[in-house]
């Protein structure tokens, strides 16, 4: 009889882009899978262009704001309407286990869980080298939590399993090929980063720049080109046939420039909770896996770029990097568990 995973993440990127290597990592083993997500335009919009083969459940919830608002006053009536919602729809799944990775859409599930005697596994997977508190109370209920950052280290990640060959650049010589992105949240910075220095960086390079959802440009140039959003499949891409990659210091995006052993220029989001862009960053570069550019930074940002580009020991760590997505360790993992128990 196989095994049916339940998978919950949703409310950012983050919590559901590594989901698409797991589901397809159980499905080799012969599982059922069934994804829940938030009932929301961007948790739509990641489904509709990633996990079209995948039965997938929209989930309205609420959570409470860690700043004043009147909507934190009606949150905890919402919240425990949606666990009764989650009861049911554990009951109609009837999953053999739960996997959490991340968000508020996750909150209910884990209750209900609790509360209805699931008798199914619960796992969860922590991306940042800081826990937040979901992660924390996901853990008190789970049968077992793999940690990116953990021991043993099990990163989950989106990672375009079969890339194809990179196209040949038509100029001749080839141009430095060089990939900014900076996510839902902390792409305007950068945008605004590369604009100011615009003139200097595009001498002798080819930036690609990932502005974010109606953040487009109003720039032009020979050596330019721009995306609002791409498909985690195409971003991912992207990443394997740059040079050089300018990013946030997300854990997933990390994981995967690395994996990929990318030469890159970290800036950390200031505004990130518990400051955990900023240690997940610290973690790689202590390790020469890249460089750490602060986002106030009075320092050149194009002497930063250029002594990242020209760092023979990131190459070098980089080439001997053990790093890999953990997606079939996690599955097989989570199968045998199942199975014994």
């Amino acid at each position: 009889m196989k095994s049916k995973i339940l998978l919950v993440g949703g409310g950012t990127g983050g919590h559901i882009f590594p989901l698409r290597n797991l589901i397809d990592e159980l499905k080799k083993r012969g599982a059922e899978t069934e994804l829940v997500v938030a009932e929301a335009p961007l948790d739509r919009k990641i489904v509709k262009e990633n996990f079209g083969d995948v039965k997938t459940h929209f989930f309205r919830t609420d959570k409470i704001r860690r700043y004043f608002s009147m909507e934190n006053l009606a949150a905890p009536i919402r919240i425990l309407k949606s666990v009764r919602t989650a009861q049911k729809l554990l009951q109609k799944i009837n999953p053999d286990a739960i996997f959490f990775k991340g968000g508020f859409v996750g909150f209910p599930f884990l209750i209900a869980a609790k509360l209805g005697k699931f008798r199914g596994k619960i796992f969860t997977h922590e991306s940042d080298i800081s826990a937040g508190v979901m992660t924390k109370f996901a853990r008190r209920v789970a049968n077992e939590t793999f940690e990116s950052f953990g021991n043993p280290q099990t990163p989950l990640f989106f990672s375009n399993a079969e890339k194809p060959a990179p196209k040949k650049e038509k100029t001749t010589p080839p141009l430095f090929k060089i990939l900014i992105f900076g996510g839902s949240q902390g792409a305007r910075n950068l945008n605004e980063l590369f604009l100011k220095n615009a003139q200097s960086l595009l001498k002798n390079c080819h930036y690609i720049v990932v502005t974010g959802r109606e953040k487009k440009l109003n720039f032009s140039h020979p050596n330019f080109e721009q995306f609002e959003m791409l498909p985690a499949t195409e971003l991912s891409q992207k990443i394997a046939e740059s040079d050089f990659v300018i990013s946030r210091a997300g854990a997933n995006s990390l994981f995967e420039i690395v994996a990929a052993k990318k030469p890159s220029l970290i800036i950390p989001l200031p505004s990130a909770a518990r400051d955990h862009q900023r240690k997940n960053a610290e973690f790689f570069a202590e390790k020469n896996l890249c460089h750490v550019y602060e986002q106030d930074s009075k320092a050149s940002f194009p002497a930063a770029v250029k002594s990242a580009i020209t760092d023979e020991k990131m190459r070098t760590a980089l080439s001997t990097s053990q790093i890999r997505n953990a997606a079939p360790e996690i599955a097989e993992k989570i199968l045998k568990f199942l199975e014994k128990n």
